[in-house]
């Protein structure tokens, strides 16, 4: 008897590591991430601050799981704010990647997704060590960031001990019409957009590396017109570590966008001096550039410059700057950030500023976490 159970060990084992593996597979990582918001700023008539208003900013689910060895999918569904009672739960990314098996080691992700566009369109905002988003991706991309429903392949460059990555996307072309584009009501299929992003990682000594990226971006802004839009973008980032409890990132974009228009966004036809429609170049950019000092593992302190045009104009300007401070008890499950920012927007030679307080709350059950260290 003890010599028949002997021999029926592996056959458990291997049923057992079979069961496993289909539970790995059927069931997926599952994580919860709500953002609150308590905020006040002097944008009254008076230029007084206004009572904090307590805002509920996004709920976030996210599902997450390999389908087998080869291959993995993410779910993320977004609750958005402040209006719960109207607000509906939405589709935020759902794609398939492909990691391994295929020729010349090639990745390839398929769905709806954040496109890998410079740094900090792939992060999420609970991940940010900051509140608010910067202004060139608000401006050039919208609130959501370049995120769209298309197929990316990536690959690795043979450059020896310098890791380099080029990845390449072919897109629907809905988010550009939606943000930074003229509305298109022909009823036509959107025109495709396509990106890429060369990237390259430097390890410069054991304590701090630096990672530099190219992007770009062209696709159809005007859908009545066919005229195209491109943008150039330039990314770092670098990051000291002397210690598991202490961290120094300093990262910034810039962001070129030229485009033949022959009407902005809101449809108003441009005229030459003599008052007659004329078709434009324009160029206009955009950038950021923060520091973040984290210190203790749970305490981090940074700021952040902002400037950016907009998409259709050099006259529109924003510029300002953000001061935050971060607290991440209990590891990673628990974020509290306090912001203050200063905001000056400039459009047609008229300017305004606002000067904002913020305190924002973050907590997530579950494997994706609210701040990584």
């Amino acid at each position: 008897m003890k010599f028949y159970v002997i021999l029926m060990l592996p056959s458990l084992a291997f049923a057992m590591h079979g069961y496993m593996s289909a539970q790995t597979t059927l069931n997926p990582e599952i994580s919860v991430i709500p953002r609150f918001l308590l905020e006040t700023n002097d944008e009254s008539d008076d230029r007084s601050f206004t009572r904090p208003d307590l805002l509920f900013e996004e709920l976030e689910v996210v599902f997450a799981g390999y389908l087998n060895p080869f291959a993995r999918a993410d779910v993320v569904l977004t609750l958005p704010g402040p209006d719960l009672e109207e607000s509906k739960l939405g589709l935020e990314e759902v794609y398939a990647t492909i990691l391994r098996g295929l020729p010349f080691d090639l990745n390839v992700r398929f769905g709806k997704y954040r496109v890998e566009y410079g740094k900090i369109n792939l992060v999420h905002p609970h991940a940010w060590s900051f509140v608010t988003q910067p202004f060139s991706q608000e401006l050039f991309f919208g609130e959501e960031g370049l995120n769209d429903i298309g197929i990316s392949t990536s690959v690795l460059l043979p450059t020896g001990d310098i890791y380099t990555r080029l990845t390449v996307d072919l897109l629907r072309g809905s988010v550009i019409g939606e943000t930074t584009g003229i509305e298109d009501t022909t009823d036509a299929s959107p025109a495709y957009t396509t990106t890429a992003r060369l990237s390259s990682f430097f390890p410069l000594c054991d304590r701090s590396d630096l990672e530099v990226g190219l992007s770009g971006y062209t696709g159809i802004h005007d859908p009545y017109e066919k005229h195209r839009f491109w943008y150039g973008n330039f990314d770092f980032k670098y990051k000291y570590k002397p210690s598991s409890y202490t961290s120094l990132v300093v990262q910034g974009e810039y962001l070129l966008n030229t485009r033949m228009a022959g009407q902005d966004r809101d449809l108003s036809q441009f005229v030459d001096g003599d008052g007659n429609p004329e078709t434009r170049r324009i160029t206009t950019g955009g950038m950021y550039l923060f520091a973040d000092f984290q210190f203790q593992k749970i305490f981090s302190v940074g700021a952040r410059y902002d400037w950016s045009q907009s998409p259709y104009s050099k006259d529109d300007v924003a510029r300002g700057i953000a001061l935050f401070f971060g607290y991440y008890p209990v590891e990673e499950t628990l974020a509290l950030r306090l912001q203050f920012q200063n905001r000056k927007n400039e459009i047609m030679g008229s300017a305004s500023t606002v000067n904002a307080f913020m305190l924002q709350a973050i907590f997530s059950l579950g494997p994706h976490k609210a701040h990584p260290f």
